[in-house]
């Protein structure tokens, strides 16, 4: 059996992410067909094996936007859209846009997405936490 689009990596439709990612899934089940010369138990593992990674990305990266309407939503969804955007203004050469825009973005594959959003929330603790440290101990 093989699993396709949102049969295996739903997303909320927010994202704008569901079909664009069953496609990717065609794609590259058709470049794995085309590498294994038809042969289905050939293809099928190679398709796993690419896909995979991709998948669990997208749905981790959804998985931690999608909070309930509380505090958890405010500081999982609202404030890391609120500073990507600050920071992304500021230093564009430095910071991404948003993971919404990253997981939207044709150049980038979910997981490159998610390693530079990583990479994002390190250097903005890095900024943040020493300043509002000083500010706490000017307060």
């Amino acid at each position: 059996a093989v699993l396709l689009g949102d049969a295996i990596h739903s997303v909320k439709p927010y994202f704008g992410l569901g079909v664009n990612s069953a496609f990717e899934d065609v794609i590259v089940l058709d470049k794995c067909f085309d590498e294994a010369e038809g042969d289905l138990h050939a293809a099928l593992p190679m398709f796993s094996k690419l896909r995979a990674p991709e998948a669990r990305s997208l749905v981790e990266s959804q998985y931690s936007l999608d909070q309930p309407p509380d505090w958890r939503f405010f500081a999982n969804f609202l404030l890391p859209i609120i500073l990507d955007n600050t920071f992304n203004k500021a230093l564009p050469q430095v910071f991404s846009p948003n993971l919404i825009a990253l997981l939207q973005d044709e150049e980038f594959t979910f997981v490159e997405a998610r390693r530079k959003k990583d990479l994002d929330r390190a250097m903005q603790a890095s900024i943040l936490l020493p300043v509002t440290g000083a500010i706490s101990l000017a307060i």
